[in-house]
């Protein structure tokens, strides 16, 4: 984009005029021009490098392999690997089947073999794996693998449909009520497996084909399941590939939500869906080594947390003192926001003038005559420093590139730069499947939050009005595109919405709640989240209703203190979108390295190494039995150190706070 050519004599022309002549020789005006004109995004690749995996395949030696065939018609198999980390496993090698040792199948406890096809040969030695002791996780196995995961064919498939848990499976945690998948569904009758979940109406009546099985293989163990999870994720969190850029729920706009139109069950909305399948995953994934290593996974939250609140309110050209009413009341219950600004536009004259307003105010016997009622510099440091956010809000009406860049210009020429890294679109406006990801992410953002619940999508047609999960998670994982390449961007839903729930000054509020009805929604989905639907929960909290006053600044004020009560009384952290964004990317990067269980003497050892931030805790599981043994003593870097019970789905896990960075752990069981 081509700046305006523009000179000094302009610009203390256009000083003068205003009646700020002075200004100038004050602040440095014309340097101060410069810089007003703010910086273009930059631009680079949006997509994960193939180091993003080093840190896990450079492992000496890890518990779980997964095998990711060349040949497979799916694109998305290869996000195997994030439910992996999303669920904790952050010990595993990913290994193409061209790079795979098939001679040296038996190094790893556990075997992970993603959606595609296997020559006969890879086939016969995934069986005498299996029959010498190994355990199989397989996605839609082939018939090649028909006696070693107990099936046979029974032809045809299911397609975007649901499984409902098999109650001999009750131990696993499978939510009573059936749950969504997308994708096929191979049409299976078991032939010595035993059912983990069905195959299954809406209302959990069950076919007789499995979704999910296990069956004993000699001394080993195979886990079956007839769709891909894989794909299933990524389509239950990211839409329907097919409906991109088409206006679905009857609102202006295009938005993230109209992908998900007559593609999420409503009356499934209340639960994570995608994330109960991937919890089962991990679950199969423990139950099989039970008897053989007590494998630690991390929890999803920091250390002592069962579920967390991202505070973040967008604001449209707000005062100074709407923006900090907002962040005084989060300050109250120990919590940070996020604020997404969108400032009003201005040539890059104005945009000086309003810059050297807010660097005059700030100097003595100036005050607010000169500064002006909007953030200056200074304010948005002070902010910061108090650990809050203060990120970008573009508008995008005119085009995806050129709304990030124009915003994106004005954002910094006003110096409120630089860009923090995580971002919601104004109206939420998106386009393709992936598209707007992929551009944010090419522009270094690292956390988006348009994935919004809004608007008459979520009326069931007797009425009534549905609060959830529509993307079927609760879990911040990264986006991918049609290929399957991943996006160096997260996806964060955003469930609690303002202008949703009540009725906003620009409209909006659909159900026309009062406060008390937006505040039940609020302590519902809270207490959800305490009762094993673990979730982020992400709220939206506009700004603008507090630069009202009045009763707009009454009632709103009234739902987000009642909202952050809630969730502090449940002692879920509120935090910033950049607080939790760090903490994702954080238990991302971490591996267990160096594990090793010697049975004989009941002791585990391991070391985390994730990278280094002091005011970062994780938390890990360790299974509290291994076999016969219970956990009696943990110690981290030869330091005795207390766990506290965790029970997840029925399993009952020792969970241990570690500080971010490299830490030798030594587990005791007898």
């Amino acid at each position: 984009m081509r700046k305006p050519a523009i000179n000094r004599r302009l610009f203390l022309k256009a000083a003068g005029a205003a009646g700020l002549a002075a200004i100038p020789a004050v602040v440095g005006g014309y340097s101060l021009l410069r810089t007003a004109q703010g910086e273009l995004p930059p631009v680079g690749s949006p997509y994960v490098d193939a180091a993003d995996l080093e840190r896990f395949n450079a492992l000496a030696s890890a518990p779980l392999l997964l095998v990711l065939p060349e040949q497979s018609a799916n694109p998305h198999r290869a996000y195997l690997a994030e439910i992996l980390r999303a669920e904790g496993l952050n010990a595993f090698h990913a290994r193409t089947t061209a790079e795979t040792d098939w001679s040296a199948l038996d190094r790893y406890p556990v075997i992970v073999l993603a959606e595609g096809a296997f020559s006969r040969e890879q086939a016969d030695r995934l069986g005498a794996y299996v029959q010498q002791g190994g355990r199989l996780v397989a996605m839609r196995p082939g018939p090649d693998l028909d006696a070693v995961c107990g099936l046979e064919p029974a032809g045809g498939v299911t397609a975007d449909g649901y499984m409902a848990g098999d109650p001999s499976a009750a131990g696993l945690g499978l939510p009573a009520a059936a749950l969504q998948f997308h994708g096929e569904a191979d049409r299976r009758r078991l032939a010595g497996a035993e059912p983990v979940a069905w195959l299954a109406a809406a209302d959990g009546a069950r076919s007789p084909y499995p979704a999910v099985t296990r069956h004993r293989f000699g001394q080993g163990q195979a886990v079956a399941w007839t769709f891909d999870l894989a794909r299933s994720v990524v389509l239950t969190r990211q839409g329907n590939p097919a409906w991109a850029n088409q206006e679905r729920d009857g609102r202006a706009g295009v938005r993230a939500n109209d992908a998900f139109v007559d593609w999420i069950d409503l009356d499934k909305i209340a639960l994570p869906q995608a994330d109960e399948q991937m919890r089962l995953f991990s679950r199969l994934i423990a139950a099989a080594l039970s008897d053989a290593l007590p494998l630690p996974r991390l929890w999803y939250f920091p250390a002592g947390a069962d579920s967390l609140l991202i505070a973040t309110g967008d604001a449209h050209d707000a005062t100074v003192a709407a923006i900090e009413d907002v962040l005084a009341r989060v300050e109250n219950y120990g919590g940070r926001l996020s604020v997404y600004y969108a400032p009003s536009l201005n040539d890059d004259l104005r945009r000086a003038l309003k810059r050297a307003r807010g660097l005059v105010g700030d100097l003595p016997g100036v005050g607010e005559t000169l500064r002006g009622s909007r953030p200056a510099p200074a304010d948005i440091r002070r902010w910061l420093a108090r650990g809050h956010e203060f990120g970008l809000h573009p508008y995008v009406e005119d085009g995806l590139e050129p709304g990030w860049a124009r915003y994106w210009q004005e954002f910094t020429g006003l110096g409120y730069g630089p860009v923090s890294p995580t971002v919601r679109t104004h109206r939420i406006l998106w386009n393709g499947w992936s598209e707007t990801a992929r551009v944010q992410a090419s522009h270094g953002l690292r956390m988006n939050l348009d994935f919004y619940h809004y608007g008459t999508a979520f009326q069931k047609p007797d009425g009534a009005w549905v609060h959830g999960h529509f993307t079927g998670s609760g879990l911040s994982m990264r986006f991918v595109d049609e290929q399957g390449r991943l996006l160096n961007i997260y996806q964060v839903l955003t469930q609690l919405v303002d202008e949703h729930l009540m009725k906003m000054p620009w409209g909006g509020g659909w159900p026309d709640y009062s406060v008390d009805q937006a505040l039940e929604v609020s302590r519902v989905m809270l207490a959800r989240c305490a009762e094993g639907g673990y979730s982020a929960l992400c709220a939206q909290f506009h700004i603008d209703p507090f630069a009202l006053g009045g009763e707009w600044q009454a009632r709103f004020g009234r739902w987000l203190e009642g909202t952050l009560a809630e969730a502090a009384q449940r002692g879920f952290p509120i935090w910033s979108a950049y607080q939790w964004m760090r903490f994702v990317e954080t238990r991302q990067a971490a591996v267990f390295d160096q594990l090793l269980w010697d049975a004989a003497a009941g002791q585990l050892t391991f070391t985390l190494d994730a990278p280094a931030a002091a005011d970062l805790v994780l938390e890990v599981l360790l299974p509290a039995q291994a076999g016969a043994r219970t956990l009696e003593t943990v110690a981290v870097d030869n330091q005795t150190t207390p766990t506290r019970p965790r029970t997840v789905s029925g399993l009952e896990w020792a969970a241990l706070p570690v500080t971010a960075g490299r830490r030798a752990v030594v587990a005791r069981y007898r």
